[in-house]
């Protein structure tokens, strides 16, 4: 039994903080804590966010999955009441197929089990804090604030190996548009998922994760790994999220927040300037997402709630009461461009490996492979597979030129990590594979559009 601290805790200072800034900065509070919750956008969510609550019909996965196809994935879809479990909250109309159990923080405990490792971010410095296991980690989360060192939190721990993962069954909808889950359960006569096993290629373990955040947590802005779309759905707490959409300009300008080292003085969206109307009718004219065109917007998320987040959304996070959130990460074929773009961004952001989508270039080519020899797309998704050859094509190309006098040593370290990506012993010759894809995607293209052959100009960039 872990021992718990007794007495009030003092308000802790940070004096270096205090030294730099001259601003008193208390330890368990970050730094935009203050500007999270000062945040306000007058408009409502109408516009921004499909918000499906107390529905008068049933609504099921085949009206999700319409709503989606409407939306291309490109608006967060927000259902309240959506989880059975909860019973305070369901609502019956709603007949969506995922199990989430509702369980308290013991019985996740048991659940996970008492010595799994967990990752504790410190909320002050965003980063994580070793030697944490689930019982540490409950008995620090059923602690009262004031016995509490400091505002931790967990936002990344993966439990499809546990019995409280075997337990949970994700929705159908996320199943249905994970393209990389498709690859393992694929049950055609081409035994694709047979051949990922004989190559030695398993599957990544990001589609269940549990989020346990006290009161007071909060995440700075980012995009998920490889800018993947995300469900969530809380047990129990209530959680924010201000949501930033994937423009061009806030990509931009997030890419140089991320450079810099002042992320925590710097509030991210004090650098976003308004979209003013004038760019509003511009941004329509160049066929920019009507869900894209706003200034940010915050969305409240509680027990039962099942939240659908769109690719490469900027995002920040905080937690109002004590949370329990089951939720996860999957690529999908509408929003192929998003996450080869969120790539390249983390690239340039110089993300570590072990922060990023495991094994995203292979598992983009083993994609590429699986839409060739399974047909499974159509017109409707043209644009994406365009932005996939590509991309597969940059990858091939700089590979290929690689050792000029040009070349730094980063490029070199590049280049090894590509080549290694490559699944030769799935897709055989590249070049060959890559014409075979070009063939095919030129079959598919609207006469509307420019030939894709125009399209298909190789850049040699750093990717």
């Amino acid at each position: 039994m872990s021992v718990r601290r007794s007495g009030r805790n003092r308000t802790r200072i940070d004096y270096a903080a205090l030294n730099e800034t001259h601003t008193i900065q208390e330890h368990n509070v970050h730094p935009h804590t203050q500007a999270f919750k000062e945040f306000h956008d007058a408009s409502t969510l109408d516009d921004k966010v499909c918000v499906i609550e107390n529905p008068l019909e049933t609504f099921d996965d085949e009206k999700l999955r319409d709503l989606v196809y409407k939306t291309r994935l490109l608006k967060p879809i927000l259902i309240r009441g959506a989880n059975p479990n909860v019973s305070d909250t369901y609502n019956s109309n709603i007949q969506l197929s995922f199990e989430i159990p509702a369980y308290d923080m013991d019985q996740v405990t048991e659940k996970v089990g008492e010595d799994h490792k967990v990752p504790v971010m410190d909320v002050m410095t965003q980063n994580n804090s070793p030697f944490w296991n689930m019982a540490k980690w409950r008995d620090y989360y059923q602690q009262s604030r004031e016995e509490r060192d400091k505002v931790r939190n967990v936002i990344s721990l993966e439990i499809s190996e546990t019995e409280l993962g075997r337990e949970i069954k994700i929705p159908k909808i996320v199943e249905d548009l994970d393209i990389v889950y498709k690859l393992f359960e694929d049950n055609s006569k081409l035994n694709f998922s047979q051949l990922l096993d004989e190559s030695g290629i398993v599957p990544p373990k990001v589609q269940k994760y549990i989020l346990m955040s006290i009161a007071g947590s909060y995440t700075d802005f980012h995009i998920d790994f490889a800018g993947t779309s995300v469900y969530y759905s809380p047990i129990s707490g209530h959680k924010q999220f201000i949501l930033f959409p994937p423009l061009k300009r806030n990509l931009e300008i997030y890419k140089k927040w991320c450079l810099s080292d002042d992320q925590n003085k710097t509030w991210l969206p004090s650098l976003i300037p308004t979209l003013k109307q004038s760019e509003i009718a511009r941004l329509r004219q160049t066929r920019t997402p009507e869900a894209y065109l706003n200034n940010g917007f915050a969305i409240d998320i509680f027990p039962g709630d099942l939240l659908l987040l769109p690719s490469m959304w900027i995002h920040s996070v905080y937690t109002k009461e004590n949370s329990i959130i089951i939720g996860g990460n999957y690529l999908n074929l509408l929003s192929l461009k998003t996450h080869l773009q969120a790539h390249q961004i983390e690239i340039a952001t110089r993300v570590d490996e072990q922060f990023k989508f495991p094994n995203f270039v292979k598992f983009v080519w083993l994609i590429a492979y699986y839409l060739i020899k399974n047909n499974d797309y159509d017109e409707a998704i043209h644009e994406e597979i365009v932005s996939l050859l590509n991309f597969l094509k940059e990858q091939w190309t700089f590979v290929s030129k690689a050792g000029g006098k040009s070349f730094t040593r980063r490029d070199r370290l590049l280049v090894s990590k590509i080549k290694s990506a490559i699944p030769k012993e799935v897709i055989g010759d590249v070049p060959a594979f890559l014409e075979e894809l070009k063939i095919k995607v030129d079959k598919t293209c609207d006469n509307s559009e420019e030939p894709t052959r125009k399209k298909l100009k190789v850049e040699n960039s750093n990717t």
